[in-house]
C-alpha cells in the first residue's frame, strides 16, 4: 500500500481482532523508528515509549484493577476482570509519555503535547503499514494518578496513550469507517471576522 493509501484506509483495529503472535523485533524496530520522526519544534524529543509485553501485561492488568477498586470501591467482579484483562487483549502495548518542556520560550506545552500525539500516530501507521493491527487509546487508565505513578511517569510527564499491536486474528475484517466530507469541514478565510 503506498502512502496515500494507507492515509485514506486507515483504520484502528480493536484488540479483539488481535491474534496472539508476538509483534516480531524488526516489526517493533520500524515502528520506534516511525514514531520517532514526529514532528518535534526545537527537537526536544518531547516523548518516550515504554512496551509492554509478556508478563508486563498481566501486572499492568493488577494495575489497572487496583486502580478501578480505588476509585469505585464497589465495582463488579466483571468490572474488575475487565480491566485486568484489558493489557492482555493485544501482543503489545506501548505506552507513550509525553516529556514536557515547562515554560521553555519557543515550544509551548501543546505543541509538546501535539508532538506526542504524531508519535503514537505514526506508530499506528507504521503498525498498518506492516499488516499489523493497532489502536491508539486513552480512557481513563490514561489519566488515572494510580496508573501513571506504576508506569513510572515523571512530574513533568504525561500520559499521550497506549497503543495496542497485533498481528490480526485469523479471518479478521478490518472495516474503515465512513468519514465525514472534508468539504463539510472546511472553509476559505477572506481575512478578519
Amino acid at each position: 500500500m503506498d502512502a496515500i493509501g494507507l492515509l485514506l484506509n486507515r483504520a484502528s483495529v480493536m484488540p479483539r481482532l488481535h491474534g496472539e503472535a508476538p509483534v516480531t523485533e524488526e516489526a517493533l524496530e520500524t515502528i520506534l523508528q516511525a514514531a520517532v520522526r514526529a514532528p518535534d519544534h526545537g527537537r526536544l524529543r518531547p516523548w518516550r515509549f515504554l512496551l509492554i509485553r509478556g508478563a508486563a501485561r498481566e501486572r499492568l492488568g493488577e494495575v489497572f484493577a487496583d486502580a478501578l477498586l480505588r476509585r469505585a470501591p464497589d465495582a463488579s467482579q466483571t468490572m474488575i476482570r475487565k480491566e485486568r484483562e484489558r493489557p492482555q487483549r493485544s501482543p503489545l502495548v506501548i505506552a507513550v509519555i509525553a516529556r514536557l518542556t515547562r515554560d521553555h520560550p519557543k515550544v509551548p506545552e501543546i505543541e509538546q503535547m501535539m508532538s506526542a500525539g504524531a508519535a503514537a500516530y505514526n506508530m499506528v501507521l507504521a503498525a498498518q503499514a506492516l499488516g499489523l493491527g493497532a489502536i491508539w487509546v486513552t480512557g481513563v487508565n490514561a489519566y488515572d494518578e494510580h496508573v501513571l505513578q506504576a508506569l513510572g511517569l515523571g512530574k513533568d510527564e504525561k500520559l499521550a496513550g497506549y497503543v495496542y499491536v497485533g498481528p490480526l486474528r485469523e479471518g479478521a475484517r478490518v472495516i474503515t469507517p465512513k468519514r465525514p466530507d472534508p468539504h463539510d469541514l472546511t472553509a476559505e478565510w477572506e481575512g478578519p471576522a
